[in-house]
């Protein structure tokens, strides 16, 4: 044995940084080093004479003593991990390594037992492994895809998500694919990928297509950053890719919804903004063209007259190729016969089965074959569209609605230009027999007038001539007799200026002789002798004379408005403004009067008159507006063009 009690020999001992226990042949502790007393808690003093086993606590020592073993045993080291127990009974791990001491006789003096405390490094090792176990967890259960990369892109590892969503079976499928790239679409798309990295150290959100088993696309959005050395140098890549393709999917799906509803609202837009039905339909055609990818689309009309269909849009072919409607051979007959019907009606759809036709170009000796969509006006067909489509399969059924809803929208253009047409159709014969019936009322007034002042006039001035007569032939003593004739003069005398009253209010000699401001100056002049209302008029820019027609109008539009004034107004004041600019003539007469509501006072005062300016304006061409409100006074702005668009006398006769 090791003479222990040298002190040099034990100040070596419990220098040293082990803990170091000497025990003799019989398995007692003989000697403790300091490090073995701060572990174990006993002092060397304490220790002496205990079995290791007592010291230890520990149940690996009851199986596994090392004196229970042969000689041979114990001249070889043994080397384990336990878990000892402190004086205070606490649990530590050791690294505990026992050899025998043995004489240079061969037998075994005792035994030498170095262990130390490795109770941190069981805990980083244990917390590693949690960490590894956790890693691993994650890097499984994720549903993301990861995946981890050499510099030159070698796959190292990825995690299950990026086997099964890729739609292989084993991880080994793809490792023998053995470079990344080969897993994208474009593999282009790899090159910026790395680019990215190199430049910034990473990439976030970085959208590529991955390529599955199969070859179809599935898209992904990248997040990686690059694993770098000490010295800043890349070794690898790792990142995380996110299948976005649902995400992707809503998206077209949201803009192809956002593109129909555009085109429905274009199509809305026209509708009210134009009133040409080719146009209207121009627009329809090419808008969902677009929107569809078609290259080749016409839309054809029903014209019932002629029982046949006519052509009235197209794109992607040459319209002089269409030479007659006879190029058109439906595939369906029996739908041909119903379509140029004339008992056709259909009830209405969202949208109706589609139909083919064959369009045959004859200066092509070709013919191609277009899918035909219905367009309905209320309950009657009145044409379809037809697209040629390279796939049909490609279309979705909410393509196969959008031209179902688009072919209603059509048909409801269709009825809304062809009422708009009609209306403004009547419109016009109402404009023009406005137009007629004021010009045989101007006519007929100038007749009356001019046959009253010429033959009615003429015969009252010769009547009182021969009473002038026969009261001459009177003798002198007759005073009842001439005073009964003076009577009948004077009345002769007041009926021949009521008449020319009349006749100059029918039509005015003085404004088919000279000219309109004449006329109305003398008009004016009566009014202001009658009433106490001051009028101001004035006419401005009239060098000339203009057409007789614009002049009557005008009149009959100082005319009524003086009177509506004299009538209704109370007023004080009129101004009366009559001016010659281009390209209108404008008309105002205003007052200050009592004004009134025009929308609900019209039952309260006469509204013809005002009626006969507006319609008199419109069969000029012009723009008639009313102003007024209760206490406000009145004013009628009126504009005539000078280039009107006026039915010629001819017309009117």
């Amino acid at each position: 044995m090791v003479d222990l009690h040298n002190k040099s020999i034990a100040a070596v001992l419990n220098n040293l940084s082990e803990a170091f226990m000497i025990m003799d042949a019989n398995g007692r502790i003989d000697f403790l080093n300091s490090v073995a007393e701060d572990i174990s808690g006993y002092t060397n003093k304490e220790a002496k004479g205990m079995r290791c086993n007592d010291l230890f606590k520990s149940s690996v020592c009851d199986h596994d003593c090392f004196f229970k073993n042969d000689t041979c045993s114990k001249k070889t080291c043994n080397t384990r991990e336990l878990i000892i127990h402190n004086k205070n009974g606490c649990p530590i791990w050791v690294e505990c390594t026992t050899s025998a001491i043995v004489d240079t006789d061969g037998t075994v003096a005792g035994a030498v037992d170095v262990f130390k405390d490795i109770s941190k490094i069981r805990m980083l090792k244990e917390n590693l492994k949690v960490s590894e176990y956790k890693y691993r967890r994650l890097f499984e259960s994720t549903k993301d895809m990861i995946f981890i990369t050499s510099q030159s892109g070698r796959l190292l590892d990825f995690n299950q998500a990026l086997v099964d969503l890729l739609g292989y079976r084993k991880k080994k499928e793809l490792y023998a694919l053995e470079f990344i790239e080969k897993l994208f679409i474009d593999e282009m798309h790899w090159q910026v990928f790395k680019s990215q990295i190199k430049l910034n150290g990473y990439v976030k959100d970085f959208e590529a297509g991955f390529k599955t088993k199969e070859g179809t696309r599935l898209h992904c959005s990248l997040s990686a950053n690059a694993v770098k050395d000490d010295h800043g140098n890349i070794l690898g890549y790792e990142g995380i890719a996110k299948d976005i393709t649902a995400r992707m999917d809503s998206f077209r799906s949201l803009y192809k919804h956002h593109q129909e509803l555009r085109l429905l609202n274009t199509i809305a837009v026209t509708m009210n903004s134009v009133q040409d039905l080719d146009e209207v339909l121009d627009i329809a055609l090419n808008e969902v063209m677009a929107l569809l990818d078609f290259s080749i689309g016409a839309i054809f009309l029903i014209n019932h007259e002629k029982h046949t269909f006519e052509l009235r849009a197209q794109t992607g072919f040459i319209k002089r190729l269409y030479i007659k409607p006879e190029n058109l051979e439906f595939h369906d007959k029996e739908l041909e016969a119903f379509l140029l019907g004339a008992d056709n009606f259909v009830t209405p759809k969202s949208i109706f089965p589609s139909f083919r036709i064959s369009l045959n170009i004859s200066k092509l000796k070709k013919s191609i074959t277009l899918t035909c969509f219905l367009i309905t006006e209320k309950e009657k067909p009145s044409g379809f569209m037809a697209f040629w489509i390279k796939d049909e399969e490609a279309l979705s059924i909410e393509d196969f609605h959008l031209l179902g809803s688009l072919g209603n929208f059509v048909g409801g253009a269709i009825a809304n230009i062809n009422l708009i047409e009609t209306v403004q159709k009547h419109r016009e014969e109402l404009k023009r027999v406005t137009a007629q019936l004021f010009h045989s009322q101007e006519t007929e007034c100038k007749r009356i007038s001019r046959e009253l002042h010429d033959e009615t006039g003429s015969s009252l001035i010769g009547i009182n001539l021969k009473l002038d007569a026969v009261e001459n032939k009177i003798s002198g003593d007759a005073f009842e007799i001439r005073s009964m004739l003076r009577q009948i003069k004077g009345q002769i005398n007041a009926t021949y200026l009521g008449m020319r009253r009349i006749s100059h209010r029918l039509h005015p000699a003085l404004l088919t002789d000279l000219g309109l401001e004449p006329a109305l100056d003398q008009y004016i002049s009566e009014i202001t002798e009658q009433s106490d209302l001051v009028v101001s008029f004035k006419m401005i820019g009239f060098s000339d004379r203009i057409n007789a027609d614009i002049e009557t109008v005008l009149y009959r539009f100082s005319q009524e408005a003086l009177s509506n004034t004299l009538k209704h107004a109370h007023a004080k004041a009129f101004k009366l403004s009559i001016i010659k600019g281009y390209p209108s003539i404008i008309f105002v007469a205003e007052d200050d009067g009592v004004g009134f509501d025009p929308d609900t006072d019209q039952h309260e005062r006469p509204s013809l008159g005002l009626l006969s300016m507006r319609e008199r304006a419109i069969t000029q061409g012009g723009k008639f507006d009313l102003r007024t409100a209760p206490g406000e006074g009145t004013r009628i702005r009126i504009e005539i063009p000078i280039f009107k668009r006026e039915l010629s006398q001819k017309e009117c006769v």
